[in-house]
């Protein structure tokens, strides 16, 4: 039985089938190996996988995002950043992270993020000079950002399938957001220095005033989405809801350059992203039940465990893990096969599982900006028109301050920790 689940999981990904598709044929060629299980537990377990009520999140959050994005939230939140870090060395490419920073507290996705500031920002730093490569590479890592400040789908998804707090979870992602967003905008100043890439003029502060104002209605939403948390008023799932209401106010009301005929293509494209997600989250349902039943996540604990006796040398082996799946595999799916494994050693080994999700959601969003197949990768190439190979080149600076970062936020847990632990006392 679970002899066909692999070899099956493996024939799908050698000939390319989706990995919603994927799972659900290994699922079901294990149990027409077995014999002995009717057929019918497919369809069942597949129900059972996606009725749960914070699931719900994921299609308020993508609409919210696209809501805002077209709403003329990103066109605002670019000219703000512009004014606030435009005037330092390679100030355009500074705009595109802290732009990616702002974003990210509005739309909680990856592509979104990269498609809203990578289409202003990334033409305009062509225009004055920087390399297109460059730029896109700037776009790419900053847009990983979107699954780690709050609101996140990626850590919906984390506190689902491990058992933790959505809403613990979406707070501490801020404090380590803000960080890798810090070392970003470090490592450009020091590029851009070496490169010789432009400064901007230095705004007044009377224009930075008048581009806050213009910009505080998209990023009052994420204050609201996390307040009402913190506060009790509504739980992650409402708040969702919550942001869709408010986007749609603020795009109609306040901008004003949101019409109705916008919310077909709007409300098309959200349920198309939420419908593959929500496929893949049903399809690794059964694929998960067959894992347990065969007790393959005790056999890898103790593989695990028995590599070392040290803590911190296991941690690091399962981060490892986490960013070489991540140069091949989409992030929804590395959480529903290898979170439902490490959860119970991260558990054992006594790490915080707050602190751990949050530590997750970075490596994850490391491999979208990493080669082969990461999304933002793909995200910043079709807007720039480049080969992923030409982003490569430039995007290795910033990879590897993400996953410096990365281990350091490991090894530091107060940094994930510490506003969950004051919030949810």
């Amino acid at each position: 039985m679970l002899t066909a689940l692999v070899v099956s999981l493996v024939a799908c990904f050698l000939i390319n089938v989706p990995i919603g598709f994927a799972l659900g044929i290994a699922a079901l060629a294990s149990l027409v190996a077995s014999g002995s299980m009717p057929l019918t537990m497919i369809p069942q377990r597949m129900v059972a996988g996606a009725n749960s009520f914070p699931l719900l999140a994921i299609p308020f959050f993508m609409l919210a995002g696209a809501i805002m994005e077209r709403g003329g939230v990103s066109r605002r939140i670019v000219s703000l950043a512009s004014a606030l870090v435009g005037h330092i060395t390679g100030g355009l490419a500074a705009v595109s992270i802290l732009a990616c920073t702002f974003f990210a507290a509005i739309s909680g996705s990856t592509p979104a993020t990269a498609a809203a500031v990578g289409g202003l920002t990334i033409p305009e730093m062509e225009k004055r000079g920087y390399d297109r490569s460059y730029a896109s590479a700037v776009v790419a890592s900053a847009s990983c950002l979107g699954v780690i400040i709050p609101p996140s789908i990626t850590m919906v998804i984390f506190g689902i399938v491990a058992n933790v707090s959505v809403g613990q979870l979406l707070i501490g992602g801020i404090i380590p957001g803000l960080f890798l967003s810090f070392l970003l905008l470090c490592v450009n100043y020091i590029c851009s220095r070496r490169l010789g890439y432009p400064t901007e003029e230095t705004q007044r502060w009377g224009q930075r005033w008048k581009a806050f104002r213009e910009a505080v209605w998209g990023l009052m939403m994420p204050v609201i989405i996390l307040g009402g948390i913190m506060t009790g008023v509504f739980t992650p799932t409402e708040s969702a809801a919550i942001a869709v209401v408010y986007g749609l106010f603020v795009s109609f009301f306040i901008y004003r350059e949101l019409q109705v005929k916008d919310l077909v293509p709007i409300f098309y494209r959200a349920s198309l992203n939420s419908a593959m997600i929500m496929l893949l989250i049903a399809a690794a349902s059964p694929f998960g039940w067959v894992m347990t039943i065969q007790q393959v996540p005790q056999a890898a604990s103790a593989a695990i465990l028995g590599l070392s006796r040290n803590p911190a040398v296991i941690y690091a082996l399962m981060l490892v893990i986490y960013l070489i799946l991540g140069t091949f595999m989409e992030t929804g799916a590395i959480i529903l096969l290898v979170v439902p494994i490490f959860a119970p050693i991260a558990m054992q080994l006594g790490i915080d599982m707050i602190q751990f999700g949050v530590v997750t959601v970075i490596a994850l969003a490391i491999g979208m900006a990493t080669p082969p197949v990461g999304i933002a990768l793909f995200a910043t190439c079709s807007i720039a028109d480049i080969t992923i190979g030409q982003l490569t080149r430039k995007i290795i600076p910033f990879l590897f301050i993400l996953i410096v970062g990365l281990f350091f936020l490991a090894y530091v847990p107060i940094l994930s920790t510490y506003l969950p632990n004051l919030m949810f006392k």
